[in-house]
């Protein structure tokens, strides 16, 4: 089962948390979980990271963390 520690906070380059900060913290589990449904539909629409979209497996990833409920 992933974790935001060991599996979903390296996911997030230094780039896209700094691209992000006006909205919410990458780097902070408990800002990543409260907007998990919105930062899934960018990853997925491929909005989100800025510059390039995230592959199936990343994307994968996020969704099989929070399915399985958020682990920290």
């Amino acid at each position: 089962m992933p974790s935001f520690a060991t599996d979903i906070r390296s996911l997030f380059r230094d780039k896209d948390v700094e691209e992000m900060r006006f909205a919410f913290d990458l780097t902070n589990y408990d800002e990543v979980k409260s907007n998990a449904g919105g930062i899934f539909d960018r990853l997925s629409d491929g909005s989100m990271p800025c510059d390039e979209p995230w592959g199936s497996d990343k994307t994968t990833l996020f969704c099989q963390w929070m399915d399985e409920g958020y682990l920290p």
